[in-house]
Parts: structure tokens; sequence; C-alpha cells
């Protein structure tokens, strides 16, 4: 599945949130073409020199996490309790959100069971146990550092 169609995925995922106090930030070096549009997305486009390192994960690696800092500094003008890093094929629940409002005294959280979905197949995969290790824990705990200004 092409990059703009995963992403327009993942965006109406987060936006189908049952609580309407959230924002998504999306940096990016232009703006994907889809059709979906919400009032509570916000697009960054941002011109980063391209990463020196010659391996490739870490230029990947560079590069998100360029991103992931511009948009963690501009997160801080709503004054947010707490920010999520999402990727392009990720889908989010629609309480999180609402969950996030109503325990905003939590340092954080780790997902233990989520679904794995591969494009074009139909069944999802449920993964019972230590789902969170599909994704970076010191991004969470990154992200809840800076907004908190540490």
């Amino acid at each position: 599945m092409e990059v703009s169609k995963l992403f327009e995925r993942c965006v109406k995922s987060v936006c189908n949130q049952t609580s309407s106090e959230f924002r998504v930030i999306v940096v990016c070096n232009e703006k994907p073409e889809i059709t979906f549009s919400h009032p509570h997305i916000i697009y960054l486009e941002v011109d980063y020199p391209t990463p020196k390192e010659q391996n490739p994960i870490a230029r990947g690696l560079t590069d998100k996490g360029r991103k992931v800092l511009r948009g963690l500094t501009y997160a801080r003008r709503f004054d947010p309790t707490h920010a999520m890093n999402v990727d392009a094929d990720d889908c989010v629940s629609k309480q999180l959100a609402e969950f996030v409002r109503k325990t905003p005294q939590g340092n954080g959280w780790f997902i233990n069971r989520g679904y794995k979905y591969r494009d074009g197949e139909d069944c999802l995969y449920l993964k019972r146990k230590k789902f969170y290790r599909m994704v970076s824990i010191q991004q969470s705990v990154v992200s809840r550092q800076l907004i908190n200004g540490r």
C-alpha cells in the first residue's frame, strides 16, 4: 500500500476519538495527498538535510528523530499532559484520548496486547503478550520528558 493511503488510514483512526481533547501534529517533508481532513490535524512541513549516516537504519532513525523532536516542540503550545508518536502504518483505539484524559497523572502506558495487520490479508493477528516490543518504548519516555521540559 502506498504511504499516503497508509497515512490516511492511520490519521482516520487517530481522529476517530471519543474525546475531542487531542491534536495530531504531522511533521513531513511534504504534505501527504489525502482526501481526509480534520480540524485537529496540523501539518508542519520541514526541509531537513539528508542524514549523513551510512547505515540505512541509522539514517532512518536520524530523520525520524528530527521529526519527532520538531513535533514535540510544537506540541508544547497546547500544554499536553502526554504525547504519542504514531507511524503511518499504525491504527489506534478510538478510546485512547479519553483514557488519557481520565488519567492525566499517569507517567505513561505501554500496550501489552494488540493486533498486527498485513495489508491485503483478510484477517488480523492478535499479539497477546509484549505487543509493546513492536514499538519503541524509549520514544514514549523521551516524549514525556520533552513535553515537561526536562
